[in-house]
């Protein structure tokens, strides 16, 4: 029975797939995007409490990404952000002197605009998941799931923005001595260009 359960599901997997259509970027092309963030690390699971309080410091982003499957794609990020002494932070509290986050990420990002607009081509939306390593006072790791979209300003697609939203969870945010690095939300605007 396990069997037959995993053949059917590798069929079908195999047949949505194959049946998907190229609309963002061919294989072996790369993305590069580079842009700004946000991190909202307040202690909070709502994630639009707060905004004015979310770092905004050094609010740089930037990252590659190829598609290596029809409507699959792995990227690398690159996060510099912080918040300043005294601003509202966790529930640890405002920290006493300026904090430096800087963010290092890999996810695999999983294609579905033509499902939603199938005539659409100038728009792509994704989810996206995967692992991250972080620093926010102290060096956490992290499990990343959040998703997005690409709009594509030009008919060939060679240049576009996407907004990002990445719900990221610290693996270490039990322990004690882990203020500032734990779950948190970081948020990205880029623009996008096809190498």
């Amino acid at each position: 029975m396990k069997r037959t359960l995993l053949t059917l599901f590798i069929s079908c997997f195999t047949l949505i797939s194959i049946a998907q259509s190229v609309r963002s970027i061919d294989r072996n092309e790369w993305l590069f995007s580079v842009g700004l963030n946000t991190v909202n690390s307040l202690g909070t699971r709502n994630p639009v409490e707060g905004i004015g309080d979310w770092g905004y410091r050094f609010p740089i982003t930037f990252g590659f990404e190829t598609k290596w499957f029809d409507v699959f794609s792995i990227e690398a990020v690159f996060s510099v952000n912080g918040v300043a002494a005294n601003q509202r932070l966790d529930a640890a509290g405002p920290p006493k002197e300026d904090l430096t986050y800087v963010a290092i990420d890999t996810n695999l990002k999983y294609y579905f605009g033509e499902y939603i607009f199938p005539r659409t081509d100038w728009l792509d939306f994704y989810v996206a998941g995967g692992v991250g390593l972080f620093v926010f006072d102290d060096t956490n790791m992290s499990f990343n799931f959040g998703g997005g979209a690409t709009l594509w300003l030009n008919r060939r697609k060679t240049i576009g923005f996407k907004p990002q939203a990445m719900a990221k969870f610290g693996l270490n945010s039990s322990k004690e001595s882990y203020e500032y690095p734990n779950n948190h939300f970081q948020y990205s605007l880029m623009a996008v260009f096809v190498l």
